[in-house]
């Protein structure tokens, strides 16, 4: 009996090997699939909003770890009730190792982006959509692209330049070696100057908030020439900007964090979150509140009280930095609590609240480019292009200045405080008003690195930090030793390449 089930398996499965092309090898028609996809403009918009959504847990997820708490900005109130936060108590000292998973994370988020990029370049020409459809498709694919290496660039240095669809296994393994800085800044460059190209000043729809524009790559882009030294050629870029008269300072700079005025007129990209169960929100003011609030004071209900809060805490660094006036300080953090833990004054992150929202999954956007960021590097660029004493590197220095209740800053002039007589006094002026103005928004460290201030500034602020924290909590013998100016590569990353 069983020669005849053997016989029978084996001819079922000749029947089966025989008739594969015939219908195994069928694509359903009825269903969005490989084969009929990435043909309509509908199905493109689709295709590219999945290469924003990547972004989405980069921003909560370990961005304000890697791009502000590792600064001197921020820290976090210890824990010794739930110590499964480390990694992040790891990334604020230096401490971090290759297999942190808050920097794989973010890696792993930033080269997802990436990979559906590649995919909407490489399938877009075949389409043969309306030219300005296709050309604000390709846009955002190339913006996006060229925004999450950039990133990585300053993060890690070296990493995989990918720049084409990888269909297979075989193909993930070979595009894992790593290309060098400089060539991955061509292609950042030669990205954000497609973009540029493509996208429209500005979209009319409100189901196209958010997407980003010409003036958000022309920003990108200036920045990528700052981070070169390349100042002359950032400067027309943020001339373009102004002139665009797309953009504008909001009166108040608490409305850029106004939860009801998302995406004004200072926006020029923000992160998109939307409140509710739909794997859409944000978490930001439970994560950036001190773990010991008990009621609802702060938040506007109960929080969990675990290792998921306490991060992201600003410090006496950033909190002696701000000038008597300055409007922007009670906009930004709040110093009214005390921790029941330490019973000491514990200041946390005013700019992402919104009191009766639902936890974890609230609709606070995340900031990544304003107008006042652009007046600031145009100011810095100008100085550096040769400090003349006055003309527009003050003008717009003093802009951002003036909105926060402050006076302005000139040559010469009679109180010491605001007198700027040299280059390097203005290059110390917009260092401090970029600490003070985009605090919390991801530029604090990016900036140090920029300007070869990180080693000098972090560890002067971390004997700084051990001496506030000592009578409260022991922080670790290595904290701050070694300020390095790349994170640690992803051991997981680097085992693909070998």
């Amino acid at each position: 009996m069983k020669k005849y089930i053997y016989l029978f398996l084996i001819l079922t499965i000749a029947s089966v090997i025989g008739c594969k092309k015939d219908y195994l090898a069928l694509q359903p028609t009825d269903t969005e699939n490989k084969a009929n996809f990435y043909k309509t403009p509908a199905q493109f918009a689709q295709a590219v909003n999945g290469a924003y959504a990547p972004l989405l847990g980069l921003y909560t997820g370990s961005f304000w770890a890697m791009g502000e708490m590792r600064s001197d900005n921020t820290s976090y109130e210890f824990n010794p009730n739930d110590r499964s936060g480390t990694n992040k108590e790891e990334i604020d000292e230096f401490r971090e190792l290759n297999n942190n998973d808050m920097v794989g994370s973010f890696f792993k988020a930033s080269f997802t982006a990436i990979g559906r990029c590649n995919i909407i370049l490489a399938r877009l020409p075949a389409a043969k959509l309306p030219a300005a459809v296709a050309d604000t498709i390709g846009g955002q694919a190339s913006f996006l692209r060229a925004f999450n290496y950039f990133n990585l660039v300053r993060m890690f240095g070296d990493v995989p330049l990918v720049l084409t669809e990888v269909q297979s296994v075989n193909e993930a393994f070979k595009v894992a070696t790593k290309a060098h800085v400089a060539d991955i800044y061509t292609q950042i460059i030669a990205d954000a100057n497609d973009a540029i190209a493509k996208l429209p000043l500005s979209y009319s729809g409100d189901g196209d908030k958010g997407r980003v524009t010409k003036g958000t790559a022309e920003t990108l882009l200036a920045e990528v020439y700052m981070t070169q030294k390349k100042f002359d050629l950032a400067v027309p870029l943020l001339h373009n900007i102004i002139s665009s008269n797309v953009y504008q300072l909001n009166d108040n700079y608490a409305d850029n964090f106004n939860l009801a005025k998302e995406n004004g007129p200072e926006s020029i990209f923000e992160i998109q979150y939307i409140e509710g169960p739909n794997g859409l929100g944000s978490d930001f003011i439970d994560t950036f509140v001190p773990w010991d609030v008990y009621d609802d004071s702060v938040t506007g209900y109960e929080i969990a009280n675990g290792a998921q809060n306490g991060w992201n805490i600003p410090t006496q660094d950033l909190l002696d930095a701000y000038e008597s006036g300055d409007n922007r300080k009670a906009a930004s953090i709040d110093t009214t609590f005390t921790s029941d833990q330490y019973g000491i004054t514990m200041p946390f992150i005013k700019k992402y609240q919104s009191k009766g929202a639902v936890q974890g999954i609230t609709g606070n956007n995340f900031p990544v480019y304003r107008y006042a960021d652009v007046y600031l590097m145009l100011a810095e660029c100008l100085n550096e292009q040769g400090f003349s004493g006055g003309g527009d590197a003050f003008r717009y220095l003093n802009l951002v200045r003036e909105r926060a209740g402050l006076p302005d800053k000139s040559a010469g002039n009679t109180k010491p405080e605001l007198n700027v007589a040299s280059q390097e006094d203005f290059r110390a002026a917009v260092a401090h008003e970029r600490q003070i103005e985009l605090c919390f928004e991801n530029h604090r460290w990016f900036d140090l690195l920029r300007t070869g201030k990180a080693v000098a500034v972090m560890t002067a602020h971390g004997a700084r930090e051990k001496e506030i924290k000592k009578p409260y909590w022991n922080v670790n013998s290595a904290a701050y030793t070694n300020i390095r100016l790349l994170f640690q590569y992803p051991l997981n990353q680097a085992q693909l390449e070998h």
